[in-house]
């Protein structure tokens, strides 16, 4: 890791409309110098952009908010960490793993998703439902060996409609925010059954 004078620190709400509480989208972003300020701002961010709370008399409402690291003067967009948080400025989640990482698994306490549990992630400008398939490997000392990296602290899930298989970023996984349809659940449970059915004959 680089002293904080060669990290930039990235501020953003997830937004989704009152009216259409599928549709998500990014806010825009607030640059920083040091984690504290990022923070700071970000335990604040109701009092900043109050309009982002209230009634549907806005466009939009806060879903989450976003805290990203990246180094300085680097020629490529090197990413140190991914930390998500509530509406209300409460640390949700985060991945500290530099994107070259080693990544070394998650604690198991830091497993917030089951295999078979149905979740909620930005897909593009959409919130979809999946189903976890596969949670990130566990931590374990010895994980350097096998060379994995970011990419790897991710969730396996089915996306509804498309069946889509997705690796998620970890922090980028949530319980769902609204009812999930019974058809919804049953669809997916169906896919993930499928699933297993396929890998158990390859």
């Amino acid at each position: 890791m680089k002293n904080n004078e060669w990290r930039l620190f990235l501020v953003y709400s997830l937004n989704i409309c009152f009216d259409n509480p599928v549709n998500i989208s990014p806010g825009k972003p607030l640059f920083f110098s040091n984690k504290k300020k990022a923070e700071e701002v970000i335990s604040r961010f109701k009092d900043h952009y109050p309009f982002l709370y209230g009634d549907s008399l806005h466009e939009e409402r806060v879903y989450c908010l976003v805290l990203e690291e990246f180094e300085l003067d680097s020629p490529y967009r090197y990413q140190l960490s991914t930390s998500v948080f509530s509406p209300e400025g409460q640390l949700l989640t985060e991945s500290l793993v530099p994107d070259d990482g080693p990544f070394l698994g998650r604690p198991e306490k830091t497993m917030y998703h089951e295999v078979g549990e149905v979740v909620e992630l930005p897909f593009g400008n959409q919130l979809v439902f999946g189903i976890v398939v596969e949670k990130p490997m566990c931590f374990n000392e010895d994980a350097g060996l096998y060379g994995l990296t970011a990419s790897d602290d991710c969730y396996t899930v089915i996306h509804h409609q498309s069946q889509e298989v997705n690796y998620a970023h970890s922090p980028m996984v949530f319980k769902p925010s609204r009812d999930v349809p019974e058809e919804v659940r049953k669809d997916l449970t169906e896919q993930l059954q499928k699933s297993r059915n396929k890998k158990e004959r390859s």
